[in-house]
């Protein structure tokens, strides 16, 4: 080789090393022209110095015009398309905000735990302020109710059957001057109800009003409006709530049980101007809403019946009465029902229903026995229910298409 080739090259040496390997094209010039010269030494050092030896060498690479490939020229790598660092980009984003995400995870669901644990608390408290309003009612009910019993008692031991000049009995004085509506006092056997009875001029005053007219949901026994106190008219109602516990009329229902009735056959109702016994000779349950028995609703409410309806009336109680109860009833005779609510006819998944439960007495007869015959009483094998009953229990109605009866006489 001359020594313009070598100073050549060696002018060219400080340019390629500021140049990247890859895109040296002086590289395999150099490369071609010393295959061809005496090898030297130094040259070949200052060769491996500019290009180190790659670690791998692609033996399939096509021959270039027939010149030898040379050793040390790299391939550029191709540009990623714009897609795919779009894509990284993308992941990238995804992944940090999935970091994110599990980084505020925790926090949520501590943001939840705590609304969770607040809302409990308010149920908590809502549920135990209710059962303490519930529970102070409940005890406030009762203690008003032996408080007049205990008046009533105390006084009656005083002027037994006394009767004052206005014809009402002294026993009934002092509460009569208390309220003014008292119209009466009932006591059945074996149970709570030992209660002042009141009329107003209409049946919703004492719905939610105690003997002192004061607010009370449980409210007040009382007589139906239209129902005359002095002289008993064909059939005497008395109304009372039910809340399953006692209070008012609630223990009605305990005459659906045999045992029950055998127990407490015969139940007081006195008014305030005279003491009165009556025979309890039915128990049944009735609709208040047509809807509830294709279309009827039995009227018992009905204080005026003429004495032909009286009897078609009372064969329809025997009809529907849980228990056949060995009390005989006459045409001229007079009855006292007794009124309140019941959940025997509920539906599931349907909330209550309008449904009343219904104890019918006659008044025992001038000169009568007080006793009834009570083992001769039997369960009724099949009494008749409103349609609502049959669908709660899931059986069929067999009265569908049986008469029914109404109320006749004047009201």
């Amino acid at each position: 080789m001359s020594d313009e080739i070598k100073r050549t090259d060696e002018e060219r040496l400080p340019e390629e090393e500021s140049m990247c390997e890859a895109e040296n094209p002086y590289q395999s010039e150099r490369a071609v022209t010393k295959s061809t010269d005496k090898p030297d030494e130094n040259a070949a050092e200052n060769s491996e110095h500019i290009a180190p030896k790659p670690k791998t060498v692609d033996k399939n690479a096509p021959a270039n015009n027939g010149t030898v490939q040379p050793k040390f020229a790299r391939t550029p790598a191709p540009a990623e398309p714009s897609s795919k660092k779009a894509k990284e980009n993308k992941d990238t984003e995804i992944h940090i905000d999935g970091q994110m995400e599990k980084k505020q995870k925790p926090q949520a669901t501590v943001i939840i735990s705590r609304i969770v644990l607040v809302v409990s608390v308010l149920v908590f408290l809502v549920s135990g302020i209710i059962f303490a309003k519930n529970y102070l009612e409940l005890r406030k009910n009762k203690l008003e109710a032996q408080k007049l019993a205990s008046q009533l008692g105390n006084k009656a031991e005083e002027v037994e059957d006394a009767v004052g000049v206005d014809g009402i009995l002294e026993k009934y004085r002092d509460l009569y001057n208390q309220n003014h509506d008292l119209v009466g006092w009932i006591t059945v056997p074996n149970t709570k109800i030992d209660h002042p009875v009141v009329q107003a001029a209409d049946n919703d005053f004492y719905l939610r009003k105690n003997f002192s007219k004061k607010y009370e949901r449980r409210g007040s026994i009382f007589m139906d409006f239209r129902c005359d106190p002095v002289n008993f008219l064909k059939n005497t109602i008395l109304y009372g709530h039910n809340y399953l516990d006692s209070t008012m009329f609630s223990d009605l229902e305990k005459y659906k049980d045999l045992d029950f009735y055998k127990s407490a056959p015969v139940i007081e109702f006195n008014t305030i101007y005279k003491n009165y016994k009556w025979k309890v000779f039915g128990v049944y349950l009735s609709n208040a809403d047509e809807k509830d028995d294709n279309g009827y609703a039995l009227y018992y409410i009905h204080p005026f019946m003429t004495d032909d309806n009286f009897e078609a009336y009372v064969q329809t109680v025997r009809e529907r009465s849980i228990i056949n109860m060995p009390v005989d009833v006459e045409r001229t005779d007079k009855i006292l029902t007794l009124s309140t609510c019941t959940r025997d006819m509920d539906l599931p998944g349907r909330g209550q229903t309008n449904a009343r439960c219904v104890i019918v007495a006659r008044l025992v007869r001038d000169g009568e026995r007080e006793d009834v015959n009570v083992s001769a009483a039997t369960y009724n094998e099949n009494p008749r229910y409103p349609q609502v009953w049959y669908t709660a229990h899931g059986l069929e109605n067999p009265y569908v298409n049986a008469s029914r009866w109404y109320p006749e006489g004047n009201g």
